[in-house]
């Protein structure tokens, strides 16, 4: 996937015929082809020309204002309606879909944040987490499997601040890289077909629409894990500082590259591993098959 990234304050996109084109103290910083771009992430500070709001309108190309702390505070999005939206729904009427669909998500969330906490020495998992996932499988509503996240959700915040300094510093920058995470996925989605808006474990989302959200659940560990080792890079007490978005994004991009092994695909990139995802997904809405999570390898 392209995508393109305002960081510098001050800096505007422009577009011709081809491409479009970062504007710094009048110089162009650099060229993107329009064709393959699928997003665009403007950080505050950065604007956009008449000409590439037209570019995107035409080409119907996601645009995301954000902050250093991962609110986004404008989008841009495709107004066509996806082409499972109605087979979503009606999946999602089905009570025994909806039920399995959220027990493999949560499955795949907890399982690896398992491996989060054991990468980072936390000696006591079974009693955090593992007890727990053993709870799941017989857990047989919505309410149930929502209050039974948020007690999950409660242990693993105080199990990773009995091992990091501060948990509360890196939360701005863990809303960030949620906040490209489920951009990613979006775009994913919004390819294949599917509506972004209908949602199964998530009805309605603050920041995020809800199935991206949903989709999201098993990888972020993966991305807890990447702030809580790279944030001192380019943050100040866990918050991303100005002079460090484009760091950010580069590191951010280098994690989508990430080769890791993934249980059903193989070795494969990090991006390709949330694309193999969203491929799943619509194999279960269209085939009724089971969900098959995420997992990280033991």
């Amino acid at each position: 996937m392209t995508a393109i990234y305002l960081t510098e304050p001050q800096s505007y996109l422009e577009a011709d015929l081809r491409d479009f084109a970062i504007v710094y103290n009048d110089r162009i910083q650099s060229r993107h082809s329009i064709d393959t771009t699928q997003q665009i992430i403007a950080f505050e500070g950065c604007t956009l020309g008449r000409s590439a709001i037209a570019a995107i309108y035409r080409y119907r190309i996601r645009l995301s204002f954000i902050r250093d702390n991962g609110h986004i505070t404008a989008q841009i999005t495709p107004q066509e309606t996806p082409f499972y939206t109605v087979l979503q729904q009606e999946r999602n009427s089905d009570r025994n879909f909806r039920i399995a669909f959220i027990h493999s998500l949560l499955r795949g969330r907890w399982y690896n944040a398992t491996k989060v906490l054991q990468s980072l020495g936390y000696s006591g998992i079974r009693e955090c987490l593992e007890q727990q996932l053993e709870v799941l499988p017989g857990l047989n509503s919505w309410l149930a499997l929502q209050t039974w996240q948020v007690q999950v959700f409660q242990r693993y915040q105080k199990a990773l601040g009995s091992v990091l300094v501060s948990v509360k510093d890196f939360e701005p920058t863990l809303e960030l890289a949620y906040a490209l995470l489920s951009g990613e996925l979006y775009v994913l989605l919004l390819s294949s077909g599917c509506c972004a808006e209908v949602g199964t474990l998530h009805l309605h989302c603050q920041n995020h629409l809800p199935l991206p959200c949903d989709l999201m659940e098993p990888f972020r560990p993966v991305v807890e894990a990447w702030v809580f080792e790279k944030a001192p890079k380019f943050s100040d007490r866990g918050g991303l500082s100005q002079s460090h978005r484009a760091t950010f994004v580069q590191n951010w991009e280098s994690l989508m590259a990430t080769q890791i092994f993934h249980a059903y695909a193989g070795q494969v990139s990090l991006r390709s591993a949330l694309a193999w995802q969203v491929e799943e997904y619509v194999r279960a809405i269209t085939e009724t098959l089971e969900y098959r999570p995420f997992l990280l390898k033991s």
